[in-house]
């Protein structure tokens, strides 16, 4: 069917109208995306000095836990010492202020291997947390990556809307003849047929 002037050109001015449409949603869903990559980068920076300044205390408390720990085992082993020598003394001499030393070095060996389970336990917890701390870095960082791939498939589909655009205003009406601009007007219709989908 041949179509009149004046009507081909308003179905070409509406279909105009609709890929502009697409084009400004297409604009607004990057800047939206583009703008939670960087919400996403700034609450990412933050949760990282959080972590070092986290996994940097942690470190010290390991540290300094692991020197205490060390330091029981040290008196542990002085005091099991001290206390054989004692035991030693206590069967030649027999004395009673030997037999009550050595009672005061058993209490005192038990309460530092008490002390050092204790020390043991602190510092496994203090692990975990670290490890804990890294995992949840990493599915921050996963989700980062998700949102910058999604912000890339936009940006490439704005671009060829924007190239097929420009290929439709730059063809020549009088030099292609009716077909070709009843071909061009198709393909605008059916993207602004695609663009009012998405759009609702």
């Amino acid at each position: 069917m041949l179509l009149l002037p004046g009507a081909a050109a308003g179905r070409g001015g509406s279909d105009y109208s609709k890929l502009r449409g697409i084009i400004r949603t297409q604009k607004d869903q990057v800047q939206a995306l583009e703008n939670e990559v960087a919400h996403f980068q700034t609450r990412l920076h933050r949760i990282e000095d959080g972590h070092r300044l986290e996994l940097a205390r942690l470190k010290k408390e390991v540290e300094y836990h692991k020197r205490l720990r060390q330091g029981a085992d040290q008196r542990s082993y002085e005091l099991e010492d001290r206390l054989a020598r004692v035991q030693r003394e206590a069967a030649a001499a027999h004395h009673t202020s030997h037999d009550e030393e050595k009672d005061s070095l058993i209490v005192q060996s038990q309460l530092l291997v008490s002390k050092n389970s204790e020390l043991t336990y602190k510092l496994k917890t203090m692990e975990a947390q670290v490890s804990q701390l890294e995992e949840l870095k990493a599915a921050l960082e996963s989700e980062l990556n998700q949102a910058y791939c999604e912000r890339d498939e936009l940006a490439a589909e704005l671009e060829h809307i924007l190239s097929r655009q420009h290929q439709h205003h730059s063809r020549d009406p009088d030099a292609d003849g009716e077909d070709g601009f009843d071909e061009a007007a198709a393909a605008s219709g059916a993207e602004g047929e695609t663009g009012g989908g998405e759009e609702q």
